[in-house]
């Protein structure tokens, strides 16, 4: 049987993707590299999401997609002024597709001793559960999916979630 917070992550995490799906809905590989004034392009973002949702797939039990080397390209503070360094779109997004799966089907396992380990890792000042990892990971992807609506404009598409 699923926890409570397993549930709440899940309904987050399923939100999340439709936001990810209707933003990044129709945008090519070119348009993805277009970068926003000082700030990031929506190759990046999209692929830094993708990048912290595989460093969780091990702690639900499940393989991650990426290499560590494709998922290190993407982590938090890398610059990517180089073109080339960017993976291709379209393998960001089946990517993204291949985490949502694998995060919700480890969700439906989690017991309450499992989100009451030590995270696999922390993402902020505070030692973290695996419980409370979920709620920065869910809160972490909506920051950056928000993100990706308004570099949808930067790249010249008409905004997707109205």
């Amino acid at each position: 049987m699923k926890t409570q917070i397993a549930s709440t992550a899940a309904a987050q995490f399923r939100f999340n993707a439709f936001i990810a799906a209707t933003n990044t809905a129709g945008v090519t590989h070119e348009e993805s590299l277009v970068c926003a004034p000082n700030g990031h392009n929506m190759n990046w973002v999209f692929g830094h999401v993708v990048s912290v949702r595989c460093a969780l797939l091990p702690g639900l039990g499940q393989e991650s997609p990426w290499s560590l080397e494709q998922a290190r390209t993407y982590r938090r503070g890398m610059a990517m002024e180089d073109a080339t360094q960017h993976l291709p779109f379209e393998e960001i997004v089946r990517a993204f597709d291949l985490t949502q799966e694998r995060i919700l089907a480890g969700l439906e396992n989690l017991t309450e001793e499992d989100l009451a380990k030590p995270a696999p890792f922390n993402p902020g000042p505070q030692p973290q559960t695996f419980g409370s990892l979920l709620s920065v990971i869910t809160l972490h992807d909506a920051y950056h999916l928000g993100q990706t609506g308004i570099l949808r404009k930067v790249c010249g598409k008409e905004g997707a979630i109205r």
